[in-house]
């Protein structure tokens, strides 16, 4: 029986995943993605070779990885939005209850949704990936065994990114809600770390004993934040191979899963607690 159950949400997962594969791909969206961060990428670059000819330098360290760094961060902008809205979408297009009539559970249905994104992500790794071999063989800016590791790595960050995004929609039950709650976390975020580096330009004799307090406070919710924003794993990671250390790439392969893991694990009861309709 619990053969025959398991064996039946792979079968869902499977379905669910090329159903909303398929989608995807027929769409214009995610090719509008991975075009604007390739034009953006290619301005970087164009700058920068401009920059080697002025100064007559022809060699430069790991020269593609931050183009690189620059495009994951645009994607998963990109898959940070539509894993926020796919939960909100189904549900209130009602299209998530008659999913949940047939053999597809709460599991299954975020699991599905994931990996769906997880898939897109890859197939976008495959253009990033011919892209920097095209511009490496036209240029000679070397395509780095950094760079590999940092092409790898970035499937542990966007892992972060959906799985972020897959809790803000199992939170809210219309579009619109997840899409402004997503936008208002983000930006949340950003105040509150741009406000403690602001604090931090000042001394401490500077500032009076109210103010010394709501530095100290702004330390901590930074703190949390770091490890809160999935966009903190990016710039970790691009950190530990800056300073080519294997202990802190596989930390932070280690803590990219286990933040992918509890956000999911949330969203799927989030989701099986507030039923189709939320």
């Amino acid at each position: 029986m619990a053969k025959g159950s398991f064996s039946l949400t792979v079968h869902s997962i499977k379905v669910l995943i090329k159903r909303e594969l398929v989608s995807s791909l027929q769409g214009w969206g995610f090719y509008g993605a991975i075009f604007v961060s390739l034009i953006v990428c290619s301005f970087l670059l164009k700058n920068f070779m401009g920059g080697i000819r002025e100064e007559n330098i022809l060699i430069s360290s790991y020269p593609l990885n931050f183009p690189l760094f620059v495009s994951v961060i645009i994607i998963s902008f990109y898959l940070v939005v539509i894993s926020a809205i796919s939960i909100s979408r189904e549900r209130e297009q009602g299209t998530l209850e008659i999913l949940f009539y047939g053999p597809v559970s709460s599991f299954s249905f975020t699991i599905g949704k994931y990996f769906k994104d997880i898939f897109l992500y890859l197939i976008t790794l495959i253009f990033f990936a011919a892209y920097f071999f095209g511009v490496s063989a036209l240029t000679n800016l070397g395509f780095t065994y950094s760079l590999v590791k940092s092409l790898g790595l970035s499937i542990f960050w966007v892992s972060c990114v959906i799985s972020f995004g897959l809790f803000i929609s199992s939170l809210t039950g219309r579009v619109r809600s997840s899409i402004i709650w997503l936008v208002a976390i983000l930006l949340a975020f950003l105040a509150i770390q741009f406000a403690h580096s602001a604090f931090l330009s000042f001394p401490k004799e500077a500032l009076s004993t109210p103010l010394l307090y709501l530095r100290r406070t702004l330390y901590y919710l930074s703190k949390g934040i770091s490890w809160v924003s999935p966009f903190s794993y990016i710039s970790r990671g691009m950190e530990s191979i800056q300073i080519e250390s294997m202990k802190l790439y596989l930390l932070n392969i280690g803590y990219c899963i286990v933040y992918s893991v509890i956000f999911l694990t949330l969203s799927v009861y989030i989701l099986k607690l507030k039923g189709v309709r939320g």
